[in-house]
C-alpha cells in the first residue's frame, strides 16, 4: 500500500533532493543550469487572445517543446524556483487582460484536483500568481466532492463530460466581475466548468487567463 506524506513534508523531500540532484536546464536538458539563456528568452511573454465558446481567453506562452519542458519542471517535478521565470510571464497575460483604468476584478484561481494536491504539495496556479505580483481569489471554487479535475488520459469530448458538474462556487458573486486564472490551457473544459459555476453564483465571466497554451487552443475562436 503506498505511503501518503504529509504536504509539507513532500515539499521538503522534493527540496532536498533538488539540491542534490544534478542540475540541467528545465527546458532543453542542457547540464548545470537551472535555465540556460535560450530557454530564459522562450520563457518571455508573448500575450495572445483567443475566444473558447464565448469566453475571451489570454495566455502568455505557447505550451509546447522547450516552454512545455519548463512548465511540467515547475508543475510536477517540484523545480519551484522556475517560478520566478513564469511569474512575469503571467503578469504580461494579466496586464493585457486587466489594462489600467478597467472595473475593479477579481481573479478567480482553478483549485486542483485533490490528488494533485495530495501529491505536490502545493498549489501551482497560486504559486504563479503569487510571482506574477498578482493576488487570487483562493478557496471561491472547490472540487465537488467525489470529483476530480484530472484529465490527462481524457480525449476532448471525455474531458468535457467528466468536468460538467465537477465545480461549485463557495461564495455568492452576484453583480461581481471575475476572470478566471488557470496555468494551462488545453481545450478549454477547466475554464468553461468554471466559467459555469461562476456565473451561477452570479458572477459577469469577463475573460479567462492562463500561463500557457497549446498551439491549437491558443488560436481557437468560437
Amino acid at each position: 500500500m503506498p505511503v501518503v506524506l504529509p504536504a509539507a513534508v513532500a515539499v521538503a523531500l522534493r527540496g532536498a533532493l533538488a539540491a542534490v540532484s544534478p542540475v540541467s536546464c528545465a527546458g532543453c536538458g542542457a547540464p548545470d543550469l537551472e535555465l540556460c539563456d535560450g530557454c530564459r528568452d522562450l520563457l518571455r511573454a508573448r500575450p495572445v487572445e483567443a475566444v473558447h465558446a464565448g469566453l475571451r481567453v489570454v495566455t502568455a506562452l505557447r505550451y509546447e517543446f522547450e516552454v512545455r519542458e519548463a512548465v511540467l519542471a515547475f508543475k510536477q517535478h517540484g523545480r519551484l524556483r522556475l517560478a520566478a521565470q513564469l511569474g512575469p510571464a503571467l503578469r504580461a497575460a494579466v496586464d493585457l487582460a486587466l489594462p489600467q483604468g478597467a472595473p475593479p476584478t477579481a481573479l478567480v484561481a482553478v483549485p486542483p484536483s485533490p490528488s494533485g494536491r495530495r501529491s505536490r504539495g502545493w498549489d501551482p496556479v497560486t504559486t504563479l500568481a503569487r510571482a506574477a505580483g498578482v493576488s487570487a481569489s483562493v478557496g471561491v471554487l472547490v472540487v465537488r466532492p467525489g470529483r476530480s479535475s484530472a484529465q490527462k488520459r481524457l480525449d476532448r469530448e471525455q474531458r468535457a463530460r467528466a468536468r460538467e458538474g465537477s465545480l461549485r462556487c463557495r461564495v455568492d458573486l452576484t453583480g461581481r466581475r471575475v476572470v478566471v486564472l488557470d496555468d494551462v490551457l488545453t481545450t478549454g473544459s477547466t475554464l468553461q466548468e468554471a466559467r459555469r459555476a461562476l456565473e451561477e453564483a452570479g458572477a459577469e465571466v469577463v475573460a479567462a487567463l492562463c500561463l500557457a497554451a497549446t498551439p491549437l487552443a491558443a488560436r481557437a475562436s468560437s
